[in-house]
């Protein structure tokens, strides 16, 4: 059976700042229906998911959020857990975030090192997953740029990029892409949004999932609900398009 492996890019949503506190006794337990890479032991092996202890890490931004918080890895081991993913008991977790990124800091020779840092992580998954393999991407990136002001004509296309970058990486990826409807804090994401829509609808293997109704746990990142209903929006998103 192919192997389900996906991988979580993007800025600090998609590292996670919901609270564990909120999480039910089962979802803060070990669970090995979600295999999520070490990436503090420097071997970047599989071990099975534990909120506060292996979710959130080597993360910029987030540092004082490591053993309090998580993002969408919580709604993604329910989905395993819950049978979304059809014959797919066990899935594969690579986080390749970073907090605060824009778009042109994953360029490749950017000063930031995060490009090379998600090749790092990918190369090792490389090795250790099945031949036979699916890759996902689930992509979160769009807000720092909205804030720092990028023209997102520029967006648009250094994005393009950046996924045309991981396909080359990662052969036969879906790439499921969120948008921020949620978003506030005086800085408009429609005109991103729809970029993120053009994205999917005119790049092959990329899809978008409208994030309208998430609950935030502050002006920019989802709160532990909200994660759970983009999460699960994503997880539903992935099995339609690989055809589960």
């Amino acid at each position: 059976m192919t192997a389900l492996a996906i991988v979580l890019n993007g800025e600090s949503n998609s590292g996670g700042i919901g609270l564990n506190s909120d999480a039910t006794p089962a979802e803060l337990a070990a669970n090995s229906c979600l295999q999520i890479m070490n990436l503090t032991s420097g071997l970047f092996g599989f071990e099975s998911l534990q909120l506060g202890v292996n979710n959130l890490r080597d993360h910029t931004g987030l540092e004082s959020h490591y053993d309090t918080c998580h993002g969408l890895e919580n709604a993604l081991a329910n989905s395993v857990e819950s049978g979304v993913f059809k014959n797919h008991s066990q899935v594969y977790l690579i986080k390749t975030g970073q907090g605060g990124s824009v778009i042109s800091e994953w360029a490749v020779g950017a000063p930031s090192g995060y490009w090379t840092k998600f090749l790092r992580r990918v190369n090792a998954g490389k090795t250790q997953l099945p031949s036979d393999r699916q890759w996902v991407v689930w992509f979160s990136l769009g807000i720092n740029d909205a804030i720092a002001g990028t023209p997102v004509s520029v967006w648009k296309t250094n994005t393009i990029a950046h996924l045309n970058k991981i396909k080359a990486e990662l052969p036969g990826a879906l790439i499921v892409m969120t948008q921020f409807q949620s978003m506030t804090g005086g800085v408009s994401m429609v005109e991103f949004n729809q970029a993120i829509a053009e994205i999917a609808a005119s790049e092959a293997n990329v899809f978008a999932v409208d994030s309208s109704g998430a609950a935030l746990r502050d002006t920019y990142h989802w709160s532990y609900a909200g994660l759970k209903t983009v999460g699960n929006l994503m997880s539903e998103t992935t099995k339609q398009a690989i055809g589960l």
